[in-house]
């Protein structure tokens, strides 16, 4: 692997890794993340929903061919998040969620598309 592509190999594993973990809470039905998510208008069914395409989103980042595909599934899902965040006044939260959205654009537009890396 080149040195240019160590910080997206980087953020490709930490985005990886806060995707299926931000899917599996909606889907074990954490009771903060549900209240959360509630309480901004949103019903447990498309929670649960929300979750499996977070998880989804996860599971396209770990192949080279799927990986920019999963990183456009979880820009949205980021971003509705971090929504969800504010509108419920979790605003330190919100802010550190900004991040996430970044992380998922950064791997969206340069991250690998069908070559493996140094490929």
């Amino acid at each position: 692997m080149s040195r240019a592509r160590v910080p997206l190999w980087i953020n490709r594993v930490l985005l990886t890794l806060l995707s299926i973990a931000t899917g599996a809470v909606k889907l074990a039905r954490m009771e903060d993340e549900m209240r959360i998510f509630r309480e901004a208008g949103f019903a447990d069914g498309l929670i649960i929903a929300f979750g499996v395409v977070q998880l989804a989103g996860g599971l396209l980042l770990v192949p080279h061919r799927t990986t920019r595909l999963g990183a456009w599934v979880m820009l949205p899902t980021f971003a509705v998040a971090t929504g969800v965040l504010f509108v419920n006044g979790m605003v330190p939260f919100g802010v550190v969620s900004l991040l996430f959205i970044a992380m998922a654009a950064i791997h969206a537009r340069w991250g690998w598309a069908t070559t493996p890396a140094g490929g």
